[in-house]
């Protein structure tokens, strides 16, 4: 039977738009579907809306709408989050199937030649890596890595990497 599989949400501070991408099961290229979602924040439901969407040869169903919040997530305020909770219908109106909200933040993240920007702003990062796995059992804790990682932000930290690769340039 047709159902959801997985979905993805993208955000755009420039383009002031959020883009849900469907993943589906048992999609009939002849049918034109609906998408439908709620957006909902720490005051309820923040934003509703549907669009039809026609599947694409992957089984992949995808809308786009202009949608500026009132709160961005970044590094300093990381509670500003949302949830999305996506239907999909039938040409009729009728819900085929509802995915489990997906938490998210709205914001963007690029890179600009040499600077990383972050929801239009230019953003230094100071990272270190995170060895925590590799110095004890203990130190890979929940409480191990949660002091570490508290330690670390006040030096001015605000970024980590793991050694699961090389750290050869190129790399």
């Amino acid at each position: 039977s047709t159902r959801i599989s997985g979905v993805a949400v993208t955000t755009s501070v420039a383009r002031g738009e959020i883009t849900l991408d469907v993943e589906a099961i048992a999609l009939s290229t002849d049918e034109v579907y609906q998408l439908s979602a709620r957006i909902t924040g720490g005051k309820g439901v923040v934003e509703a809306y549907a669009s039809e969407a026609s599947p694409h040869a992957d089984g992949r169903l995808s809308i786009t709408h202009a949608w500026r919040p009132d709160k961005l997530w970044d590094t300093h305020t990381p509670e500003n989050t949302y949830e999305v909770e996506v239907s999909l219908l039938n040409a009729s109106g009728d819900v085929i199937d509802t995915w489990p909200p997906v938490r998210f933040g709205f914001r963007e993240f690029v890179i600009d030649g040499p600077d990383f920007v972050l929801n239009g702003k230019r953003v230094h990062l100071f990272a270190v890596p995170l060895d925590n796995a590799q110095i004890s059992a203990a130190a890979a804790t929940y409480d191990g890595a949660r002091e570490t990682l508290t330690r670390l932000q006040s030096w001015g930290v605000n970024a980590v990497y793991t050694h699961n690769y090389g750290c050869q340039p190129g790399t």
